[in-house]
């Protein structure tokens, strides 16, 4: 028999976030471990998510965890689906047992609260991490992306959910890639569709970043999946990134006309937001990023080498631009910039997260560079069972 419960004490969320002890060594070396901090900050009502996050733990009749996930709920994400809407994410679990054990769980937190509706996966929104790998189980994951089984796409496929909305990630060998498309666009370039591109240095990192958000909520308004980023949100989600950030990869451009003011608040026109990869140390660490492990990595791009697998790769992501310019060709442009700029910088391979399946102007990026799909990734839908 399997049991569910709430995750109170230190040793339960040590449990939570341990690495779970069902999984083959090639499951674990494919796993993408959440953040440890993100999973405490819930835990302790101390992250940017407005509403309650609880953790549940799913266990056999011997007490071993065969299973885990979060319940939690939020506005937008309601109004945007048109229904009101209980949200797990963090799911792992051993066997189907464990699985129904959890979303019947899930079922009943959301009678509870007057739900009609249970989505995910999800971390803790769509427009974050989250889904199910319905096809590419064979290549491993990379940050800020999912990664599962076979047998959790089945129990989602069998289990009366309904995929909603959809979209795959991306693989770009960057010594494969074409002539053309690796090579930095001239500031001619640029002016011929009106604007100019913005080089932040690691100094101006943040700035640009503020700049980024509004370009971002505009562009992705109108996926069925996207609910708007709150500058809170957004701040949480990259001060975790400034540890990987290379300013190299931050490229973003800005109108013409806005140049006289650079530093104002003036949404950028486009941009494109890569880091390194550090899926290897988040592996070996189960979800731990460290000041030491970007002292490291500042300390490789400085000597101009790849001292590990994982800093050869890169992850792109997110790129987007306002909807005033789409149709110039601004995001095209700004990623030959970011595809010159690996290569030149001796980086293997450049992911893609995940890019909704109506989202087509996003999939001609890697498309046009030689890029190739690894993973279908779907998030699931379905009424309350009662």
């Amino acid at each position: 028999m399997i049991t569910v419960e709430q995750v109170e004490t230190r040793a339960q969320l040590r449990e939570f976030c341990a690495v779970p002890a069902w999984m083959t060594p090639a499951e674990v070396a494919s796993r993408v471990p959440l953040l440890r901090s993100d999973i405490v900050a819930w835990h302790r009502g101390k992250s940017w998510f407005p509403s309650p996050v609880t953790l549940l733990l799913a266990r056999d009749a011997g007490g071993a965890v065969v299973g885990r996930c979060t319940v939690h709920s939020h506005a937008d994400m309601d109004a945007k689906l048109g229904f009101p809407t209980l949200l797990f994410g963090a799911l792992e679990f051993a066997h189907r047992d464990a699985f129904e054990a959890l979303m019947s769980t899930v079922d009943e937190h959301a009678a509870r609260t007057g739900k009609t509706h249970i989505m995910g996966p999800v971390s803790l929104l769509p427009n974050e991490t989250g889904g199910v790998v319905v096809a590419g189980h064979e290549h491993p994951g990379f940050f800020d992306s999912a990664w599962n089984s076979p047998m959790v796409s089945h129990a989602f496929e069998t289990s009366g959910f309904t995929p909603f909305s959809g979209g795959r990630t991306w693989e770009i060998d960057l010594g494969n890639v074409p002539a053309k498309r690796a090579t930095a666009p001239t500031p001619q370039e640029f002016a011929e569709v009106g604007v100019e591109l913005l080089s932040p240095g690691r100094l101006g990192v943040r700035k640009v970043l503020d700049r980024m958000l509004p370009t971002l909520n505009e562009a992705f308004d109108p996926l069925p999946y996207y609910t708007p980023i709150s500058a809170e949100q957004f701040a949480s989600q990259t001060s975790g990134l400034e540890l990987l950030m290379d300013p190299g990869l931050i490229v973003a451009a800005q109108e013409v006309d806005a140049s006289a003011d650079s530093s104002s608040a003036t949404p950028v026109a486009g941009f494109i937001l890569t880091v390194p990869d550090p899926v290897e140390h988040l592996r070996a660490t189960n979800g731990a990023l460290s000041p030491t492990f970007a002292a490291r990595l500042l300390r490789e791009r400085l000597s101009r080498k790849r001292l590990t697998t994982s800093a050869k790769d890169a992850v792109l992501i997110i790129q987007g631009s306002r909807p005033s310019v789409q149709g110039r060709g601004v995001v095209s442009l700004l990623a030959r910039q970011v595809l010159s700029t690996l290569i030149q910088k001796n980086y293997r391979t450049l992911r893609i997260t995940f890019i909704g399946e109506d989202n087509p102007g996003s999939e001609a990026i890697p498309r046009k560079a030689g890029g190739h799909p690894l993973h279908d990734i779907r998030f699931f839908l379905r009424k309350v069972y009662t």
